[in-house]
């Protein structure tokens, strides 16, 4: 019971914190991009010889969209927020097979983290659709690769999850770790992808 008390509270307070962080990242996007424009009607004013200082107003202002357009904006600003749960289902349900190993007690464990991966995996990816848009064939490089690695990992999970819960012994088995392995080793490329669309290819230089 406390331990279940622990781990709600944990996901509570992952969840309100993921919010705020992605509320508050898409506002200072709007807002930059805002000021970007601003800016550069500024500078074509100052070159045709007309200075007109942008207001506040000016700079806040957010263009309108429809509803359609908005929601699927509002849905892509879920994606970073539901990504952080499969990134540490998965590599906890990979280490706590490997303890179930000589630890038969830890294979409920496993499957339970795995499980919940599957079920949190398909939803991310698809967001992360909304997020980078349906214009495939607009995608830059890191883009294209974050996109249909995503997607992929969102297959080998689901397939990994549908198997542990149908095959009780499906964890025991050679194939298992494999396939853990690799939608791990994925995750990890996956979050490189995901930080340099963010911050640029060169974010984890030294």
């Amino acid at each position: 019971m406390v331990l279940r008390t622990i781990f709600a509270a944990l996901f509570a307070g992952l969840f309100l914190v993921a919010v705020s962080e992605t509320a508050t990242a898409h506002r200072d996007h709007d807002r930059a991009a805002a000021t970007e424009t601003v800016e550069a009607e500024t500078g074509a004013n100052k070159q045709s010889g007309a200075v007109i200082e942008p207001s506040l107003r000016e700079v806040e202002r957010i263009p309108e969209t429809s509803v359609a357009a908005r929601l699927v904006d509002w849905l892509g600003r879920t994606h970073p927020m539901l990504v952080h749960f499969p990134i540490a289902l998965f590599p906890a349900g990979l280490l706590a097979m490997l303890i179930a190993r000589r630890r038969p007690e830890w294979m409920m464990t496993a499957r339970f983290l795995i499980i919940a991966g599957g079920v949190t995996v398909v939803p991310a990816a698809a967001l992360g659709w909304f997020t980078g848009g349906f214009d495939i064939a607009a995608d830059e490089t890191l883009l294209l690769v974050h996109r249909w690695l995503g997607t992929a990992i969102a297959l080998g999970g689901s397939i990994a999850a549908f198997l542990t819960w149908r095959l009780e012994a499906f964890l025991e088995r050679t194939a298992a770790l494999f396939l853990l392995c690799a939608i791990v080793i994925a995750l990890v490329v996956q979050g490189w992808f995901g930080g340099a669309l963010v911050h640029g290819a060169d974010h984890l230089n030294f």
